[in-house]
């Protein structure tokens, strides 16, 4: 397909890869008020003049529409909004009974689902997989480690980045109706969830080191038996995943700052250490 080909309306392929090249910059664009939608507008500007060549009103209507409107999604799974929206601003320009608010609540009504999907897959799972791979090489000096690191995460959420942009715009909002009716998303998200739990276990297992140092002395006068060897018997890596999950507990239930715990555990842990208690 040439860069000039049309897909379903009057944007091209060229289009719709100056509009990628602009959205990768989306989340550099952030306020507080309305998150990403300086980031959104800026990324359709382009769009916008072609689809409103010929209606100027249209044209500053649909950026000040943007501008003024809330919205934030998981940046990788953006391009999904931004070509659906762009098929709807199409028939805003052909339609002059057209009713623009119908845009704001398909924008609204992806925000939830593709945020809870696009945290999952790249934040929980494939950031965490990505460590998992090359924390041993990075703590072991190797400049591969972070440089796969890098492959690993950005490789497919620019593929993504892509293809939910390319989607968007082609399927228009028949994509909204058939991700509903198949309840695709969902099911998504429950794998992506099982994976990410999956990726932190096994992260706990390998890169967290906790064992205890206490003996308890042996009544025969034989050699005392190492406390270790009994949390072992009942469950391999006991203190690393409890660790964890104390972590897990203070962060999520006990809204405990993040740099106050890792004080907490570095003081606890040197204190322990020198009372002979960890080793």
């Amino acid at each position: 397909m040439s860069s000039n080909q049309t897909t379903n309306g009057k944007l091209t392929n060229k289009d719709l890869t100056q509009i990628y090249g602009r959205y990768i910059h989306l989340n550099g664009m952030n306020d507080y008020p309305g998150q990403m939608h300086a980031g959104f507008t800026y990324s359709i500007i382009p769009a916008l003049k072609k689809i409103y060549a010929d209606n100027k009103e249209k044209r500053i209507d649909a950026y000040q529409r943007h501008m003024n409107e809330y919205f934030n999604v998981t940046p990788y799974l953006c391009g999904l909004p931004l070509g659906v929206v762009l098929a709807m601003e199409e028939q805003n320009a052909a339609d002059d009974d057209f009713d623009t608010s119908t845009i704001t609540g398909i924008k609204t009504a992806l925000m939830g689902p593709l945020s809870a999907i696009g945290d999952t897959l790249f934040h929980a799972t494939l950031r965490v997989i990505a460590t998992a791979v090359v924390i041993s090489m990075a703590s072991a000096g190797n400049i591969l480690g972070p440089i796969l690191f890098l492959l690993i995460f950005n490789i497919p959420q620019f593929i993504c980045r892509w293809w939910s942009l390319k989607s968007g715009y082609s399927m228009g909002t028949k994509l909204l109706e058939q991700a509903e009716s198949s309840g695709i998303m969902e099911k998504i998200s429950y794998a992506a969830s099982v994976i990410g739990l999956a990726a932190i276990g096994a992260m706990t297992a390998f890169n967290v080191n906790l064992s205890c140092a206490l003996t308890i002395p042996n009544a025969a006068g034989g050699d005392p038996t190492a406390v270790q060897s009994l949390f072992d018997a009942v469950c391999p890596k006991i203190l690393p995943l409890g660790l964890v999950l104390l972590c897990y507990w203070l962060l999520a239930k006990k809204k405990v700052n993040v740099i106050p715990l890792l004080l907490g555990l570095l003081v606890v842990g040197v204190a322990l250490r020198l009372l002979g208690i960890i080793a």
